[in-house]
């Protein structure tokens, strides 16, 4: 139960951690950004078999937490689209990935954003960067004299990530998030929004928090308590999902060994977008776990994988920082640490407004978006190549379908540097590129105002098909463009 939302004043000295009104002028888009605690109290869960099904363990536990909020000046202009991102913890900092990808979308269309902190190993470093601001915050457990049924080493052994502590009980946000979607729909004072009319509720996540989203569909969202004679969220859209990572109800669940289906969306009721990249569509099981497009009322699903996009992107993991001091300040600055010249910028920001317009769309209209093809892999998950070194299939733009050089998904790194296998020198999750000689693309385009023609051809057919927003349009051919040039096309 949601007891208080309290907001925190901002000003010059005194403001959000890696907030965004100071990296995005929010004057030109006539946006605020706003951030609260929440206080309240969460029932802790313990899983009942192993298929997803769940009981109360604990009831009403303290906790304090916190979210942050995106949305026009001016209520009545809102578009009554609500987009609450699970913000990613893996790195142990607040990596709003699904705003980042998605807010040039989000701003231009009046849509409001909520994010709300998932995992408590984040609060460390909030506390590092403004310990007045962030000290407060707090999910203590309530079996902190309990020991873990594990070991150390046990969960290095299984990979799991090395993010869990006695101290706090990451199973206190299931009910923070329930409660949260159920306070936002209300007219209550205490919500933020609700001054805005015609309110859908769409929940997002990346990554680990993409995996958040498919336990909480799995396990949550379909319970009576949380649906409450209605539904908790209009639609789902999952970004980056690493399918081989299941999220334990409760820390003490981490080594559990729960069922196959719950890497996966096994039945959900509102429309359901999983965009994934080159990193995860073949790799941590994907290939294993996917699932086919459907417009079933119990499997409302599509899935896109967005071919020449990894996983982290110089966009969307280190331009959008700006080179923050503060970041520098506490060590946690994202950087692109492989041995290559140009690390993988591909926009797949772009694709990303398009599945969030598909999804508000389908919602709201009732119409499914398209379904695109999938990309083809091996055996073991790779992904199949064409005759230029690229990934063939999948989502696709012009920077695909007209090269202008290589994309890979994954990047050479110093033995120790790789988040996902300390003893590789390879990191899955940052690729890099790999330009065609001048030469080359002289051979195959002849010049740079014919390779500008097939690029607005090209666009020109994804915008019909609804997987690029028209407004993008333009935006995508100039990259391509001179990118081209860039690489010697003249």
């Amino acid at each position: 139960m949601i007891k208080n939302v309290r907001e925190i004043p901002i000003d010059e000295s005194n403001y959000p951690f890696a907030g965004a009104a100071r990296y995005i002028d929010f004057h030109k888009y006539a946006y605020v950004e706003k951030e609260y605690y929440i206080d309240g109290t969460a029932n802790i869960y313990q899983s009942v078999g192993t298929m997803g099904a769940v009981a109360v363990k604990d009831t009403d536990v303290a906790y304090c937490n916190r979210m942050i909020v995106r949305m026009p000046q001016n209520p009545d202009e809102a578009s009554g689209n609500i987009v609450i991102e699970i913000i990613n913890p893996t790195s142990f900092m607040e990596i709003e990935r699904m705003w980042i990808l998605g807010y040039e979308k989000l701003m231009r269309d009046g849509d409001i954003y909520v994010g709300i902190t998932s995992k408590p190993n984040t609060i460390a470093k909030m506390k590092e960067f403004d310990e007045a601001r962030y000290g407060c915050l707090s999910w203590d457990n309530p079996h902190m004299d309990e020991p873990f049924p594990f070991t150390e080493e046990q969960i290095r052994e299984r990979g799991i990530l090395p993010d869990l502590d006695i101290r706090y009980e990451t199973g206190l946000f299931w009910d923070m998030l329930t409660e949260l979607a159920w306070l936002l729909r209300t007219d209550d004072s205490q919500n933020p929004l609700h001054r805005v009319p015609n309110r859908y509720l769409y929940l997002t996540g990346w990554s680990q928090s993409a995996c958040y989203l498919f336990r909480y569909v799995n396990s949550f969202a379909y319970r009576e308590e949380v649906r409450r004679d209605g539904q908790v969220f209009d639609g789902y859209l999952a970004g980056g999902g690493v399918r081989n990572l299941i999220i334990p109800v409760n820390q003490y669940e981490a080594l559990m060994d729960y069922h196959f289906s719950l890497k996966r969306v096994e039945h959900v009721e509102q429309p359901f977008l999983s965009v994934q990249t080159e990193s995860e569509n073949g790799a941590f099981d994907a290939f294993r776990t996917k699932r086919p497009d459907s417009d079933y009322p119990d499997f409302m699903y599509r899935e896109y994988e967005v071919t020449g996009a990894s996983h982290d992107t110089m966009y969307s993991y280190v331009n959008y920082y700006q080179e923050d001091p503060d970041l520098k300040r506490i060590g946690m600055l994202p950087a692109y640490i492989g041995k290559h010249a140009h690390g993988n910028n591909y926009p797949s920001q772009i694709l990303f407004a398009g599945a969030f317009r598909n999804l508000f769309r389908w919602v709201r209209e009732g119409s499914g978006p398209n379904s695109c093809a999938r990309i083809p892999v091996d055996a073991s998950g790779n992904n199949r190549k064409d005759v230029f070194g690229n990934t063939i299939g999948g989502l696709r733009t012009c920077l695909l379908n007209y090269p202008t050089g290589r994309y890979y998904a994954a990047s050479t790194v110093e033995p120790g540097q790789s988040f996902v296998d300390l003893s590789s020198d390879k990191d899955p999750l940052f690729g890099y590129e790999e330009a065609f000689s001048p030469a080359f693309l002289k051979e195959l385009y002849g010049s740079l105002a014919k390779y500008e023609k097939l690029c607005l051809e090209d666009t020109k057919e994804q915008i019909s098909k609804g997987f690029i927003c028209e407004e993008d349009g333009k935006t995508l051919v100039r990259i391509a463009v001179l990118l081209a040039k860039e690489r010697g096309l003249d």
